[in-house]
């Protein structure tokens, strides 16, 4: 390759990873579940409360078809088959008569199509930034966090002006708009620049080794980072499952969509920050800084149910928000320095199976009370810190 098309592709991987924070935020909708809860519970009954636990089964399984997949195609076909999930998942919510029609719909089939694009978006222009896989990832990232406040908002205020059922017939649209430019554009980048931002020109860390999935599997590191991977997410969903009700409580139903929507932004914010810092202070500080937000995280969310004050509700959404963005990050870029970008596209996505237990747990919890949930957050924090201590430094790094 020669030194003007290594630089023109060295100028197009931030315009590509521009229009992949853009793919993520409208995927990132996802996370809007508890602004959709309310209206759909009211007409279709308490049995929709369950849908956001089988969305984020779907999502993990669909991030695991969609790294192999991607991996024997393209991601142009990985995006197509996320397009026709999402659609026929978000427009057919706007016309079930039953809980069980969302589960089928909101939680199997957009759920699905979500993990698809997801994994297909990361894993692609991820290879483009070998030298900044921290803060790339975090910037990719935060597209997703920033999704269900931007789009929770937007949908709000449309279901308020013509209901929930036209307003999932409009999203269904416009997201497949969107995804459709998105699969004419992603493209994975060339071998020659991946060398020479490796090995050349570039400042990118190297991976510790590079392992297929069986491989992976077989590290003691995999498993404790699985492990702490899925307390901070708990953690974290513990929050985002009953953001909106719970600020109700402060602020009243009007507000309530706005304060919620707090968590989004520093979701949104730790992601980039965790990302930068990976890049700059290392894995285990940069874990451990995040298992001290979180724990803090829990102690304010208790101080805010005992005072009632807005103000500390306030602190409390932002450090737990920040808290549960450097989850994700962490993972990318965790899983590209310790087991290589090589098969980066299938053991992000198995590493992301973290989030079926946490899904799983974290509203749990949330459903057990207020007090019980902001308690097992600081346990949570706690537990996750003492893990990045119990991670081996690799002889090789």
């Amino acid at each position: 390759m020669d030194e003007k098309t290594l630089k023109r592709q060295m100028s197009a991987r931030w315009g590509l990873l521009i229009v992949d924070v853009i793919l993520l935020l409208v995927l990132g909708l996802i996370y809007a579940w508890s602004v959709f809860r309310g209206p759909l519970m009211a007409d279709l009954g308490d049995g929709v409360k369950s849908t956001f636990t089988i969305t984020m089964i779907m999502f993990c399984i669909g991030g695991l078809l969609g790294g192999i997949i991607n991996s024997k195609t393209s991601p142009k076909v990985t995006m197509l088959l996320c397009l026709v999930f999402v659609v026929i998942g978000v427009f057919g919510t706007s016309m079930v008569t039953s809980a069980f029609g969302v589960f089928l719909t909101y939680g199997v089939c957009y759920g699905f199509g979500v993990g698809l694009g997801y994994n297909t978006a990361i894993s692609t222009v991820v290879q483009w930034f070998p030298d900044k896989q921290g803060l790339a990832s975090g910037i990719m990232l935060m597209g997703f966090g920033f999704g269900s406040m931007i789009l929770g908002m937007v949908a709000s205020a449309m279901m308020t002006a013509m209901g929930w059922r036209m307003t999932f017939k409009i999203l269904a649209v416009a997201l497949g708009v969107i995804l459709l430019i998105g699969a004419f554009v992603l493209r994975p980048a060339s071998p020659e620049l991946i060398q020479h931002l490796t090995q050349g020109g570039g400042k990118a860390k190297s991976a510790v080794e590079e392992l297929n999935t069986a491989g992976m599997l077989q590290r003691r590191n995999f498993w404790l980072f699985m492990i702490w991977a899925i307390l901070l997410s708990a953690a974290g969903l513990v929050v985002i499952n009953v953001s909106a009700p719970y600020a109700e409580m402060f602020v009243g139903a009007g507000a309530s969509a706005g304060i919620a929507g707090i968590v989004s932004i520093a979701n949104g914010g730790g992601r980039v920050l965790f990302g930068g810092l990976f890049d700059k202070i290392g894995y285990r500080l940069t874990m451990l800084l995040n298992c001290l937000i979180c724990i803090v995280a829990g102690f304010v969310l208790l101080a805010s149910q005992a005072t009632m004050s807005t103000v500390v509700l306030v602190i409390a959404f932002v450090l737990i928000g920040v808290s549960y963005g450097g989850a994700p990050t962490s993972a990318s870029a965790f899983c590209a320095y310790f087991f290589g970008r090589k098969h980066y596209s299938v053991n992000f996505p198995i590493i992301n199976l973290n989030l079926i237990v946490a899904s799983v747990l974290g509203p749990m919890l949330a459903n057990s009370g207020y007090t019980l949930g902001f308690t097992s957050i600081i346990v949570f924090g706690i537990a996750s810190a003492i893990l990045v201590f119990l991670l081996k430094k690799p002889e090789n790094a």
